[in-house]
């Protein structure tokens, strides 16, 4: 197949600030000088807070896009992919290619209950027999599922756009920040807050750690959570909740330590910006954290072992020159947009 000519249709549930919506337009933006056309379609109205460089359409999930129109339909998310399953007939002739973005289970299971996940999981792997080809974000993953989806598959890590000028951007709380770590060193995170991403925990390991100061950028359904923890711990003054960011990856540059403490995760965004801003590492000891980065790049801790943490922490911050160059190093060589995005067209051509 002709790469120029090539015709593209992504679907996505929203435009909202989420990892796979961002995947996408990183895909998109890596891709839109190399094909002819590529057409972004989107299910809901609400929270348009990522725009494309190409045609943007917003969709009703029983309105079916002609999809002969293009050589490659690549679908993101349970709504996009079970939109494939409802409309695809035989007749269309395109390839139908779907990433999935994270194990179902350990993601739904972390946000609602086991029986809501078993029951989503199910219904999502019988729906992504459907496509022609799985994308998997790591082997884990392709683990997880390659005898239960029986469809080709590719291991494609994630990139994320290198954008200097929005790292070293200045944000409005700089002379509050600047002040914080004239007294305390500085522990910092940014994602969505959810139980999944075991915030708490950084949370309890100040009351082990006096000398530092936890920022938080994000909201989520865990804020209040988080913010009633903080006070019954009597650490709600070491503690700034900055609420959610638009442009997040700013605030990465005045933190000494990086903190990523999940339970489950796909393949972390929020990881690769950190490298990107050569931030001092630590990670929560779970297999997807130890595929995408080394024990010479971040430190790991056992995860809910508060005390292990807390020395994690300080081993980062002590050993900071080295984390710091070899976990930009990883980022900036293998977890780049060019790398990704020339995979995903390479597999769009495979005949």
């Amino acid at each position: 197949m002709n790469k120029s000519n090539m015709k593209i249709a992504f679907i996505i549930p929203s435009l909202k600030n989420q990892g796979p919506i961002i995947v996408a337009k990183d895909i998109i933006q890596g891709l839109l000088d190399k094909v002819e056309q590529i057409d972004v379609y989107y299910f809901d109205k609400e929270n348009v807070e990522v725009f494309f460089l190409c045609n943007t359409y917003r969709i009703s999930f029983f309105e079916k896009i002609d999809f002969n129109k293009y050589d490659v339909v690549h679908t993101n998310m349970l709504r996009p992919d079970l939109y494939i399953w409802y409309h695809r007939k035989k007749t269309d002739k395109c390839k139908f290619i779907s990433t999935l973005h994270q194990i179902i289970y350990d993601n739904l299971k972390g946000n609602y209950n086991k029986l809501i996940a078993y029951i989503f999981e199910k219904i999502w792997v019988k729906i992504l027999n459907k496509q022609d080809f799985i994308v998997y974000l790591t082997h884990l993953m392709a683990d997880t599922y390659k005898n239960r989806i029986h469809k080709p598959y590719q291991v494609i890590y994630n990139g994320r756009a290198y954008h200097k000028e929005k790292i070293e951007a200045k944000v409005e709380e700089e002379s509050q920040i600047l002040n914080i770590k004239k007294q305390f060193k500085l522990i910092g995170t940014h994602c969505l807050l959810t139980k999944r991403k075991g915030i708490h925990q950084t949370i309890l390991a100040l009351k082990h750690l006096p000398d530092y100061f936890f920022i938080i950028v994000g909201d989520g359904t865990e804020l209040e959570n988080l913010k009633s923890l903080a006070k019954r711990e009597n650490v709600y003054d070491r503690c700034w909740f900055l609420g959610y960011k638009k442009n997040a990856i700013s605030y990465l540059k005045y933190f000494d330590v990086y903190a990523a403490t999940s339970y489950s995760e796909g393949f972390s965004l929020s990881l690769i910006e950190a490298g990107q801003c050569k931030l001092p590492t630590v990670c929560s000891n779970i297999a997807i954290f130890k595929e995408q980065y080394n024990q010479e790049e971040v430190v790991f801790y056992e995860l809910d072992n508060i005390a292990s943490l807390s020395e994690a922490i300080a081993k980062a911050f002590n050993n900071k020159q080295q984390y710091a160059e070899n976990i930009y190093k990883r980022a900036i060589d293998d977890y780049s947009i060019e790398n990704m995005s020339n995979q995903y067209l390479e597999l769009y051509c495979k005949n």
